[in-house]
């Protein structure tokens, strides 16, 4: 038995593969996306070390991931120090914020900030970097909010990597890998627009999508300075020389694009259904379930909280919810001071819920929610109609994306000023049948489609571990001007050949028509 044992040991140490996964502690739902591959590519047998530098504190007993080769790196003084202020202050600004290109630019500040002084204290620990230079790793993944990730591989010799975007998109990436890029009718990462825009539209969302790439373009070149030490001096072709592209997308709920072959959708890789439906509430919350017929569960995320939200929003939604006796509210709320909340008795505020085993439960009935990017892919994957009341970054664009499908419906953050409008989506999305079961169809669709995230992350991986990296994928386009790429130099010949044509045709006819009557008042002069 021993023997059967030790041999299927080293059989498993031989196909697997060394990964390395980069993710900064910086955001919930980001961190979380990056744990999702981490723990399919080590249920897959492969040996997964998951890097931690710590950029926001309260993050640190989050981190929740399966393989045992977790590796935080701790702030040092220093970071501490340069990114004490301002944090929270922003988070509650959110929920007031009027989204606008250049405030969103303002408004990333604090987080280059935070980007720098994170990749700063990661050079300064060398003792990590001693861990895992002679780690023999096959293959190095880091999300694209930075570039301190990449540069930090190739520190390490790792010529094997993958970009992963917890979003749908970034706009920057598209760029920079050279993927075709089309404001007209492609939303933006910060757009609030759906693919079928006005003038103003369009023009709005080249203006999101141009600051965006912009910003990133800052970060990058404040970060790399950082490494200029040990004589990486230029982050352009980074990301081109990725092998892959990971898009936290599923082509059957986004916006349709046109993308490169090293772009790979794996958007619903954080959704376990069959996990998901599997679990088991407590008696508290069963017994929460079953005091009436219809529930609605109602969260914001965990970057803007609820109990930021402005006063008035807040006891408005109160007002809503006693106009539905027969209906159970669960508002995920982070604070103990409910005095504004005037004991409601069919609401129930709680600091945390079990928000997918809730979402997979067919007694709650819908959600409310800010539409962050897992929150829209759990109500698509479980068959959930919602309303979505996006508040800041792609959280306008994951709203849209889910409505057109017919199973939600977006507000404003604003509209929690509105009773009536309030009233009367809450009341559409619990009795209007058209929203539950377009809701359901979809969630249909998407277990049948053909290939699963989870299956893809996996495959693509070994194979950029066995095969990588692929030189040849990256397109030349990344080298032409946009004159070039959209043939403007190709229509500016064409049109002033035709131009010249045409001029030649008009100035011989105009030279016809004035010799004609020259010869015909001679021949008439003649003749007289």
């Amino acid at each position: 038995m021993q023997a059967i044992l030790f041999f299927l040991v080293f059989v498993n140490s031989i196909f697997a593969y060394n990964i390395l996964i980069y993710s900064p502690a910086f955001a919930t739902s980001h961190m979380n996306f990056m744990a999702h591959l981490a723990d399919a590519l080590t249920e897959a047998g492969h040996n997964v070390t998951f890097l931690v530098p710590i950029s926001d504190e309260k993050l640190r007993d989050r981190i929740k991931v399966q393989t045992k080769y977790l590796m935080n790196v701790e702030q040092d003084k220093i970071q501490k120090m340069n990114t004490a202020l301002g944090m929270d202050e922003m988070m509650q600004s959110l929920w007031t914020f009027v989204d606008s290109p250049r405030k969103n630019r303002k408004q990333f500040k604090l987080f280059e900030n935070q980007t720098i002084e994170t990749c700063a204290n990661l050079l300064r620990n060398t003792e990590v970097y001693e861990k895992l230079k002679n780690s023999g790793f096959d293959v190095a993944i880091t999300e694209p909010l930075s570039i301190c990730g990449l540069a930090y591989f190739k520190m390490l010799g790792i010529d094997k990597t993958i970009i992963a975007t917890s979003c749908s998109m970034y706009d920057h990436i598209m760029q920079l890998i050279g993927e075709p890029d089309h404001p007209s009718y492609v939303p933006a990462m910060q757009s609030s627009s759906t693919d079928k825009m006005n003038l103003y539209e369009r023009y709005l969302n080249y203006q999101h999508g141009n600051s965006f790439v912009e910003t990133m373009q800052e970060v990058f070149d404040l970060e790399i300075k950082l490494f200029s030490k040990y004589g990486i001096a230029n982050w352009h072709d980074f990301f081109s020389e990725t092998s892959l592209n990971f898009v936290n997308s599923n082509p059957y709920i986004d916006f349709p694009r046109p993308i490169i072959q090293k772009t790979i959708a794996i958007g619903g890789i954080s959704v376990n259904v069959e996990k998901i439906k599997s679990q088991k509430l407590s008696e508290e919350w069963n017994n929460i379930l079953d005091k009436r017929s219809q529930n609605m569960l109602i969260s914001f995320g965990s970057i803007a909280k609820s109990m930021d939200m402005p006063i008035e929003w807040r006891t408005n939604i109160l007002k809503v919810i006693e106009t539905f006796p027969n209906v159970t509210f669960i508002w995920k709320y982070e604070s103990d001071e409910l005095k504004w909340a005037n004991d409601i008795e069919n609401v129930v505020f709680s600091k945390w819920t079990p928000q997918t085993t809730l979402l997979g439960d067919k007694r709650v009935t819908a959600f409310l929610t800010h539409g962050g990017l897992g929150s829209t892919n759990e109500l698509a994957y479980l068959g959930k109609p919602a309303i979505m009341i996006p508040i800041f970054a792609d959280q306008m664009r994951n709203a849209n994306m889910l409505e057109r499908h017919n199973g939600a419906i977006k507000l404003s953050k604003f509209d929690l000023a509105n009773f009536e409008l309030v009233e009367k989506s809450i009341n559409n999305i619990l009795n209007d049948e058209k929203y539950s079961k377009n809701a359901e169809k979809l969630a249909n669709l998407l277990s049948k489609q053909p290939m699963k995230p989870k299956e893809t992350v996996i495959k693509y991986v070994e194979f950029v571990s066995e095969f990588g990296p692929f030189p040849t994928m990256d397109p030349y386009s990344r080298n032409m001007s946009k004159i070039q790429i959209y043939m403007l130099d190709i229509y500016f010949i064409m049109f002033s050949s035709y131009s010249i044509l045409f001029s030649v045709v008009v100035f011989f006819v105009r030279f016809l028509y004035n010799n004609l009557n020259v010869i015909i008042t001679f021949n008439k002069n003649k003749i007289d």
